[in-house]
């Protein structure tokens, strides 16, 4: 299936809204019509060792957090396993957020190469647009 940008990672708040609600936004809506928008809580960004490298593929995994699970453990876990992750060859970066409303983590990672070794909705990346990358705040986000 085709999809316009799988997702983006924004330093603040303010640089999503500043996105969403500026002319930039409005004339993807324009052209193409609006998406469905989903966010998340971004929990950790780690930059890989690849980290120069343009991405390829990007992976998106879905971890539900079922009733009865510790969210304060399952998210340390998730944080720290992000960090190992991103230490895999051919990592660019990796990230987990937390969507609340279905209670299930999300981790993405960008890719150097067509076989990433990740397990999850696959993407190819075709364009990187990374103004502000570099103030992504590395490590756990709270």
């Amino acid at each position: 299936m085709n999809q316009y940008a799988p997702f983006y990672l924004w330093a603040s708040p303010a640089g999503m809204n500043s996105f969403l609600w500026g002319p930039g936004f409005q004339r993807l809506v324009d052209d193409f019509g609006r998406p469905e928008g989903q966010h998340w809580t971004g929990l950790a960004h780690e930059e890989g060792v690849d980290s120069t490298a343009v991405p390829r593929t990007a992976v998106r995994r879905r971890q539900p957090l079922p009733p009865g699970t510790g969210l304060s453990s399952a998210v340390e876990d998730a944080v720290a396993r992000t960090a190992r992750f991103a230490r895999l060859d051919g990592v660019v970066c990796a990230s987990v957020a937390v969507d609340p409303r279905h209670w299930e983590l999300v981790h993405f990672s960008l890719w150097a190469d067509d076989s990433p070794r990740a397990v999850g909705d696959r993407f190819e990346v075709l364009h990187l647009s990374a103004p502000e990358r570099s103030a992504l705040t590395g490590g756990r986000q709270w």
